[in-house]
């Protein structure tokens, strides 16, 4: 699996999109997927949902500059897959 991040900069918003076989996709927790988030100090914490009820996009913002570590959760074929990542944000030009 692929994590697409429609920006990478500071302070902007960002759309995650995930290169995710949606076949027999169903909702976990209430949603179509989670996403979390925890930067390199393990000083800030993210839970993102997605957009919307029916596609797993989520939209969020980094803050700071750094590393980031990003786990996406979706349930498919009755099973919860979870999926590491790993981001650099870099800061305003």
């Amino acid at each position: 699996m692929k994590l697409n991040l429609s920006s990478a900069q500071a302070n902007q918003p960002v759309t995650l999109t995930f290169n995710l076989d949606k076949t027999n996709l169903t909702p976990y927790l209430g949603a179509m997927g989670h996403v979390v988030i925890l930067d390199e100090n393990a000083q800030n914490f993210l839970h993102v949902h997605p957009a919307n009820d029916k596609e797993p996009v989520f939209e969020t913002q980094f803050k700071q500059p750094g590393i980031y570590k990003i786990w996406a959760e979706f349930k498919q074929n009755g099973k919860v897959r979870a999926f590491p990542f790993v981001v650099e944000i870099k800061g305003e030009d």
